[in-house]
This record gives C-alpha cells, structure tokens and sequence, in this order.
C-alpha cells in the first residue's frame, strides 16, 4: 500500500508528517512548513488528506488539533544484513504497524517477522535485505526480501539434495535447520501455518501455505527471483492462534515438544512423476524420525505403487516402531496399496 500522490514532492511530504506523528514530535505544520519550503496551508492541506484517507486520526480544532496514526500504516525500509538484529528491526521501526491488533495477530506477527528477518540474517548470506509491512485495520502484509544465494538452492546445496525441489518437501515436515546449534528449524514451518496466507518465492519455485486449504503447494515460475522474498498475510479478525498452533504439533497439553508433524506427499511429485519406488518413499521419509507422530497428507495423490506403499508401512514402520505413522486424504487406490502393505507387515 503506498501513500496516494501524483508527484514525488507530495509523497515525501505525506511521508515526513506520517513518520513525525509516529515519532511524536511537536509542531508538525510549522516542522513540515519549514523543511519544504512551503506554507502551513499547504501542510494542513496534505495533513487533510491524509486523514480523509485513515492514514492519520486528529482530535481538537484548528491551532489545538492534535493528529495520531490512522488504522492505515505502512513501512518499507532496506537494511545491512551484516549489522542489523530482527528485534532491534521490529521494535524500533515496524511495531507501530502492529498496534491496536488484537493480542493473538501481534504474537502471530512478531513471531513471523522476527523468524523469517533471523532467517536471512543468519542464512541468506547476502549484504541486504528489504522489509515492507502494511495495515488497512482489516488485513497486514509483510513481506521480506533478501539478495543472498536463495532459500533452496542454500538448503539443497547443504543437504546434499539431487534437486532443488526436494527443499520445499524439508521445509513442509518441520525441524529443518542448516545451523543445528543455534536453531531448532521451527520457525518456517510455524511461521508458514501461523498467517492466512504465506509464500516464499526463490530462483524460479515457490512455496505457498494457505490457511483455508491447509496444504503446502510447489508452484515453478517463469520470472527468477532473486534472493529469497518471503510474504505473509493475515486478517486482523483471525482465529488463529499462536498457542493453538504449537499445541496442535505436540503430544499433548503436558508435552511442549514439537513431535508431530503432516508431510504433504504431493511435493515429491514431479513433472510427470509417479510415487512408485523405494527411494521416492525413503525421500519422504527422510528426518521424519524426529517426531513421534507423521501424518503422511496425500491430497492430489491418485496412486502410489507396491515398492513406495511397502517401504513405507512395512519396511519403515517395522525398523521405527517408536514412531507412529498415519495417512490422510487418500483415495480409494491409495488406501488399497497402503492396506496391503499394513497386512503384509503383520504376516
């Protein structure tokens, strides 16, 4: 959402009396009057505008009027990734987008905006990074966009994966770091089921989450993107909850661990694919012996074959009985090929 202006002059004034009514300063009008050189009418005149639009509220009558931030906010700045902290990004620049949300979204969104601003601190390994948030007071975007290498071509390259799309089917189960001892690989996968919307755009894939639909989506696009450029989006009215969430992925109300996890078969599939070998299966498989419970989500699944269902749900269920493996969404071809091999396990 960008400030309504048809020239640059009067954009930069608009912008300079948002930020000085963030910041609280007094005389605003004669502030603005003095730095651009222009009358207090013509301030008063975009100070008007503005509040038309909700970009700013005032109280009080002509010399006594005081102004605040309207329900519209926004922010876009682009820093050093070399210098800069997410905390220190957030609290000074960006919480004031947040204010006046309800409790649950500005958890949702200090939680989102901190993790994925640490990711490319601490990952991207590029020098810059450009962040934008925007409210109307129904919906807030954020978006976060690095120049380094790109989130998976970084992740195949230090995983040693065959291909980068295997990285989208990491980053759906959960726990995936490529720094094991200073991050836990949390951030994404919550990040990504915490807002409404949320995608990841990187070299010519993308990543998409969406509330509605619950599912993780593998999309190839024309135009590269350099970097990593993430997005996300929520309604101010939203039912998620960040504590939901989190309870959602563990055992239960007395176990905190993140222990279950829904792996969305349809990511291994690619152009032209059929899941019917081993090592499709054992590519599924990989890591999930980090949680307890795998729910294996095949939505846009039709079928699988005897090898993929086999080593799955015999092979592997035998050598980890410690962990308890589920399927969902499978049609009726699916479900016979996993039965047979449930039944073939018990012989």
């Amino acid at each position: 959402m960008k400030l309504l202006g048809r020239t640059k002059r009067a954009r930069d004034i608009r912008a300079y009396l948002l930020e000085s009514i963030k910041n609280s300063k007094p005389s605003i009008v004669a502030d603005a009057s003095e730095k651009f050189d222009v009358s207090r009418q013509t301030i008063s005149r975009h100070l008007a505008f503005l509040t038309e639009n909700e970009w700013v509220s005032s109280v009080g009558h002509t010399r006594n009027k005081a102004y605040q931030l309207g329900k519209k906010r926004f922010n876009t700045k682009t820093y050093d990734l070399r210098t800069i902290k997410e905390d220190i990004v957030y609290r000074n620049d960006f919480s004031f987008i947040f204010e006046n949300t309800p409790n649950d979204i500005d958890a949702i969104c200090h939680y989102g905006f901190t993790e994925m601003l640490n990711n490319a601190i601490d990952h991207s390994e590029g020098d810059q990074v450009r962040v934008d948030a925007e409210t109307d007071g129904q919906t807030i975007q954020v978006s976060i966009h690095d120049n380094g290498e790109g989130i998976f071509k970084h992740i195949a390259r230090i995983m040693e994966l065959d291909d980068q799309r295997e990285s989208l089917l990491e980053l759906s189960k959960g726990k995936l770091t490529t720094d094991p001892n200073n991050h836990t690989g949390e951030g994404i996968f919550f990040t990504s089921r915490a807002f409404e919307e949320f995608v990841i755009f990187s070299g010519d894939l993308s990543f998409n989450h969406h509330s509605e639909f619950d599912h993780d989506w593998l999309f190839h696009m024309r135009a590269q993107t350099e970097g990593t450029f993430v997005g996300m989006r929520i309604n101010t009215n939203s039912a998620i909850s960040l504590d939901r969430l989190f309870d959602e992925f563990s055992s239960g109300p007395d176990d905190y661990a993140f222990d279950k996890t829904v792996v969305p078969v349809q990511l291994a599939l690619y152009e032209g694919d059929r899941l019917i070998s081993r090592s499709q299966a054992r590519r599924i498989l990989n890591r999930v012996e980090r949680f307890k419970y795998v729910i294996l989500d095949f939505e846009g699944v039709d079928s699988i074959g005897q090898a993929f269902a086999d080593e799955v749900f015999r092979v592997f269920s035998l050598s980890h009985p410690e962990i308890q493996i589920s399927s969902a969404n499978t049609s009726e071809d699916v479900l016979k090929m996993i039965n047979r091999a449930i039944h073939n396990k018990k012989q």
